[in-house]
């Protein structure tokens, strides 16, 4: 599933469109981001992770991520690690992506500001309780739902 979130500021007319999840692309990101990690390029330790792993997985979902820093908002993939529960797990038999029940967390993917370089915080929803501020000038963003998709 998939959510599209609109965020505009009501100050000084910032406005950003956001989609988190993956919907029914999920497998097609899942071995795309795969194959760039084991490759190297989501930096050196998810390609550590994925030679000490190889039955391992990332989480390849599509999150909203904000900077208390420097107020940058980013939608990115989670990148998070897991290693299966069960040593003879096969990764290819996951025909609609790995079964979250099966695995354990090996390591949460910090992600960096690109504004900043300092580390970044999921937002888990865009909602008045979970509030953003707007990156140009600090006030409080309006999010609203654009759309749901699967």
């Amino acid at each position: 599933m998939g959510l599209g979130y609109s965020l505009v500021c009501k100050k000084c007319g910032y406005s950003r469109n956001l989609f988190a999840g993956c919907g029914m692309m999920y497998n097609r990101v899942l071995r795309e981001e795969t194959e760039e990690a084991k490759q190297g390029k989501h930096g050196q330790r998810l390609r550590e992770l994925f030679e000490q792993y190889p039955n391992g997985c990332i989480d390849a979902m599509n999150n909203i991520y904000y900077c208390p820093d420097c107020r940058a908002v980013e939608c990115e993939c989670s990148l998070d690690f897991y290693r299966p529960k069960n040593a003879d797990r096969d990764s290819e038999d996951d025909l609609f992506g790995p079964d979250m029940d099966e695995l354990e967390l090996v390591e949460a993917h910090t992600h960096i500001c690109p504004r900043c370089g300092k580390p970044m915080r999921e937002v888990m929803r865009l909602t008045d309780s979970e509030p953003v501020d707007c990156p140009e000038c600090g006030e409080t963003l309006e999010s609203g739902h654009m759309l749901m998709w699967d």
